[in-house]
């Protein structure tokens, strides 16, 4: 089973960043890791389980594009999920972040605002990094060791 595998690819992770990305899944039902975010979230949410969510404020910022261009109910929907979502914590942007992200722009060749939420995650002591974009797994893997990249589409 799919949630199975993601699960193994976790291990004991207890601190994962989402990228936008695992959000969009989790809230569009027409994305085929759908219900792999689904279940991701569920365990966050789930006070016995030690899986926490992290989010970029950059993630934070992407994932408001949509709704606030759709409608009032849309953005404000979207806002207070991330606000109210248990376990669920946005990190900040300052300048150890931005210096952590010139480093991997460089290093990954990555958008800045991709380096900017992955050099969030490192800093916060995230363990595992939730996306659904190939690039950073496939860039990030050998750079970045102390992460378990998890790639969404791997486990379909």
């Amino acid at each position: 089973m799919a949630t199975d595998d993601l699960d193994r690819a976790l291990g004991d992770a207890e601190r994962i960043l989402l990228d936008s990305s695992a959000m969009v899944a989790l809230h569009n039902q027409h994305e085929v890791a759908h219900p792999l975010a689904q279940h991701l979230f569920r365990r966050i949410e789930h006070e016995a389980d030690p899986l926490r969510g992290y989010l970029s404020v950059v993630s934070f910022a992407e994932i408001l594009v949509r709704p606030h261009r759709t409608s009032h109910a849309d953005f404000t929907y979207m806002h207070d999920f991330v606000f109210n979502f248990p376990n669920l914590t946005i990190l900040p942007m300052d300048a150890t972040v931005a210096v952590q992200a010139a480093t991997i722009r460089s290093s990954m060749r990555l958008l800045l605002p991709d380096a900017m939420v992955i050099a969030a995650g490192l800093l916060a002591g995230c363990e595992a990094i939730v996306s659904n974009d190939a690039r950073w797994k496939q860039r990030g893997a050998g750079l970045f060791p102390q992460f378990r990249w998890i790639y969404l589409s791997d486990y379909l």
